[in-house]
């Protein structure tokens, strides 16, 4: 495991991703001088390590949980380990390896991460695990569901009053809540307002830019004049069969994706990865978790929302611009619900 962590070190350093000390594996060289307690001066007890399914320079999903662990160092003084685990024997073989090398916190990122870190969590009581989506709930294991369906049900709110030929399209990383909660609500917001409008809807076989560019790209021929992609790295291929179509918009998810199309990117659909890192890892670290149960992030507590492309919000109708505002307010304050991965099975 250490080969892979200095392995993804050499990648952050070589693509500037992170600002200020990047995350590191714990266990310093040999020799390193010690402070009284033992521990090799600059390195701190307290070790974490982040599981992503992806890139750490994907531009969303994955880079968002690279970039979290440089804030989890600056904010808690521990060293934060990132490791890329995309199946489940990846993410449980790592998982298992940080534990037993004592690491306090293991984040999984990922719906995904769930079953294979609860297979292990067990035999390591000492060790957090932490899940952003999923649903297992362990005495040491808890999910932390941040619900970017809400700032999705704006975007087809959007979709659905702008639309021109009445189909939209949509794709999605894997076939599982986490992800299929986004373009739920999606067709809920669009039909809210747009009972007429249709869904183009694909689950794409790998999160390949490849594959996202020529699923969208049939989309478009069928019709659909505005995408939804939540799909990791494939993301950016959807995006780019939008810009290359004419009169076709797209909506960048957990990331800004606007300087890649501003032409063509109307809004992104933002949730604040941050804030479930450092909500849970501080949770832990003060024994405040009490009994495990799923920590909800979303428009009520900022940490979800939707962020227009300013110089093409010019353009927008103001009667969507209102609607937007109403639609985020309801939301924030429980008028209107949009149902989460759990309650999607």
């Amino acid at each position: 495991m250490k080969e892979c962590l200095r392995k993804q070190i050499s990648l952050w350093t070589a693509s500037a991703l992170l600002m200020g000390g990047l995350a590191a594996c714990g266990g310093g060289g040999e020799g390193a001088p010690a402070d009284s307690s033992g521990t090799p001066e600059g390195e701190s007890e307290i070790k974490i390590g982040i599981l992503i399914p992806g890139s750490p320079t994907d531009g969303g999903f994955s880079q968002q949980a690279a970039e979290a662990g440089s804030l989890l160092e600056e904010q808690f003084s521990c060293e934060v380990a990132v490791v890329e685990a995309a199946t489940a024997d990846a993410i449980k073989s790592e998982g298992e390896s940080m534990a037993a090398e004592g690491y306090k916190i293991v984040f999984g990122h990922g719906g995904q991460c769930s079953t294979p870190l609860a297979e292990i969590s067990k035999d390591y009581p000492d060790t957090r695990f932490v899940t952003t989506g999923g649903t297992e709930v362990r005495e040491n294991q808890f999910p932390v569901s941040l619900c970017l369906e809400q700032s999705t049900y704006v975007a087809g709110v959007v979709a659905g009053m702008m639309t021109e030929s009445n189909m939209l399209g949509c794709s999605v990383g894997g076939d599982y809540p986490a992800y299929t909660k986004t373009t739920n609500a999606f067709e809920l917001g669009a039909k809210s307002v747009n009972p007429d409008v249709k869904i183009l809807f694909n689950v794409l076989s790998s999160t390949d830019p490849t594959e996202g560019y020529e699923v969208t790209m049939n989309q478009i021929k069928m019709g659909a004049d505005f995408i939804y992609s939540n799909s990791n790295e494939a993301q950016s291929g959807s995006i780019k069969a939008a810009a290359e179509s004419e009169g076709v918009y797209a909506f960048g998810t957990l990331g800004d994706f606007i300087p890649q199309a501003p032409e063509t990117v109307l809004a992104n659909t933002m949730g604040d990865w941050s804030k479930a890192f450092i909500n849970a890892t501080e949770a832990i670290l003060n024994d405040e978790v009490g009994e495990p149960e799923i920590m909800y992030l979303d428009m009520s507590n900022e940490s979800v929302s939707f962020e227009w492309n300013e110089e093409l919000k010019k353009e927008v109708p103001q009667e969507v611009l209102d609607k937007v505002d109403e639609t985020i307010q309801a939301i924030a304050d429980g008028t209107i619900h949009v149902p989460n991965e759990y309650e999607l099975g």
